[in-house]
C-alpha cells in the first residue's frame, strides 16, 4: 500500500500514515514493526514523506510494517490540508439548517457494529 506520513518523531522514527485506501490511519514504530532498509541504512521519515509499505491490522490499530521510502517531501501540505477541511466540516455542521433535520447516530446501532 502507499501512504504519506502526516506525523513523525524523527529521533525516534515513528509515523502515522494517511494510506491511499482512505480507511483507518496507520501507525509506524521501527521498534516493534520492520522496515525496508537501503544500503543498512533506515531513511528519515518525514511530514509528507510519500512511502510503500505493508499494512497489518492489530486489535484495532492498523500496524505499518516493510515501510519504503518512495518520495521524499512529496506532499507536504497534506497535513495541514486535513486539518483545514476538518475545522471547515466541523464549522458547516454548526450551522444553522432551516428546515433540514440532522439525524445522528443512535447508541443502538453503534452497539450492532461490535456483533
Amino acid at each position: 500500500m502507499y501512504g504519506v506520513i502526516l506525523w513523525s518523531d524523527q529521533d525516534a522514527q515513528r509515523a502515522v500514515i494517511w494510506c491511499e485506501d482512505h480507511g483507518k490511519l496507520a501507525y509506524f514504530n521501527p521498534h516493534t514493526d520492520a522496515v525496508a532498509s537501503v544500503a543498512g541504512e533506515n531513511p528519515p521519515l518525514g511530514v509528507g514523506d510519500l512511502i510503500k509499505f505493508h499494512v497489518r491490522d492489530w486489535c484495532t490499530v492498523r500496524r505499518a510494517s516493510k515501510v519504503e521510502l518512495v518520495s521524499a517531501a512529496q506532499f507536504p501540505d497534506l497535513a495541514g490540508g486535513l486539518a483545514i477541511a476538518g475545522a471547515e466540516v466541523k464549522q458547516s455542521q454548526t450551522m444553522d439548517l432551516g428546515n433540514v433535520i440532522a439525524f445522528r447516530k443512535s447508541p443502538e446501532l453503534s452497539q450492532c457494529a461490535t456483533a
